[in-house]
């Protein structure tokens, strides 16, 4: 029995790269995931006691980071990725959230969940604020030094002084476009959203292979939406091509991290304060602002490197109801003791 538990755990290893093994990405599944606090250093000391490196780095010249998500689109994800140079080097692990747009109220075929017991219902993956998708897409730090920024909002001087093109940029540089939030970026801190553009040449063998990929005719649109279409498709012209129709996919942050929010009494009693997966997604992927800047930290890495960087989205039950405290704190409180900090 002790052999064959021992084998079982050798093929749960990713393969290194340059080997042939298959990857199984249930091998990066968590035992817990909180959900009222950063799990990133507790996800991240879990994940180097099962593996040294995830081998997902420089595979055909491509690097590639992991999200495991959720069936049940209630509850969180976890995000893994390497950064291979610095300070930082190693592998790491955080919680994230791509359970899509969210209503208190049934709606016709949207989907039901408990969130700390109470009910709520999520759009279908085919509309645009649907859950995040399976599949690869091909990701990019949306950086001043590369994109032109468009804010969808008000944004304040600082984070327009943040976001503005720099004086001097190379000319080898082909310069992107992007129409953001501003909450996407968090205060005292250098992270930046993160584009998603799906990638479909790289589905075969993912749970996004043989999803529809189309673009959906645009319908009603004002003349500045209009302006912005024209300039994203100048940027990149398969950028509307996506599953189901649906684009404009991102990883990003928000604000509830922020002194300020948090300290404020209009945000008194806000679920999402104390509980990760109340945040809302629409569509995108969710993650707290110091895996953002790690996240964009690994990407810049890669890219240095003359990489394509993806993301691989991948659906699994193994996360379904998976407890918000590690199995320590959980035995504990059954017997009446305090939980782990």
């Amino acid at each position: 029995m002790i052999k064959i538990i021992f084998a079982c755990l050798i093929c749960a290893v990713p393969a290194a790269a340059g080997e042939e093994e298959a990857f199984r990405p249930e091998s990066l599944a968590p035992a817990y995931l909180p959900v009222s606090r950063p799990a990133q250093p507790e996800l991240t000391a879990a994940l180097r006691g099962k593996v040294k490196t995830l081998g997902l780095n420089n595979r055909n010249n491509i690097s590639r980071a992991l999200l495991l998500l959720p069936r049940d689109r209630s509850g969180a994800g976890a995000l893994s990725f390497e950064i291979e140079k610095g300070e930082r080097a190693g592998v790491y692990q955080c919680e994230a959230l791509g359970r899509g747009e969210t209503v208190r109220e049934p709606r016709d075929k949207w989907t039901a969940g408990l969130i700390s017991g109470t009910t709520i219902y999520y759009a279908p993956a085919h509309l645009s604020g649907g859950a995040t998708i399976p599949g690869v897409y091909d990701i990019r730090n949306i950086s001043p030094e590369v994109y032109d920024v468009h804010f969808l909002n008000k944004a304040d001087e600082a984070l327009l002084a943040r976001t503005a093109r720099p004086k001097k940029t190379p000319k080898k540089v082909k310069r992107r476009f992007s129409a953001v939030w501003s909450h996407w970026y968090p205060k005292n801190s250098p992270a930046v959203p993160v584009d998603m553009i799906w990638a479909a040449d790289s589905q075969a063998g993912s749970q996004g292979q043989g999803l529809p990929a189309f673009e959906r005719p645009p319908q009603g649109l004002t003349p500045e939406q209009g302006s912005l279409r024209a300039r994203q498709l100048a940027a990149d012209p398969g950028y509307y091509r996506g599953p189901y129709g649906r684009h404009g996919f991102a990883v990003h942050t928000d604000r509830w991290e922020d002194p300020e929010r948090l300290a404020d009494a209009a945000f008194a009693g806000r679920p999402e304060k104390e509980d990760f997966r109340w945040r809302d997604t629409n569509g995108c992927v969710k993650l707290r602002p110091a895996c953002l800047e790690l996240f964009n930290e690994f990407i810049a890495e890669q890219e240095g490197k003359k990489r394509r960087v993806q993301l691989e989205v991948y659906e699994t039950p193994l996360l379904d109801g998976l407890p918000a405290e590690p199995p320590s704190a959980q035995g504990d409180e059954a017997a009446g003791g305090q939980p782990e900090n």
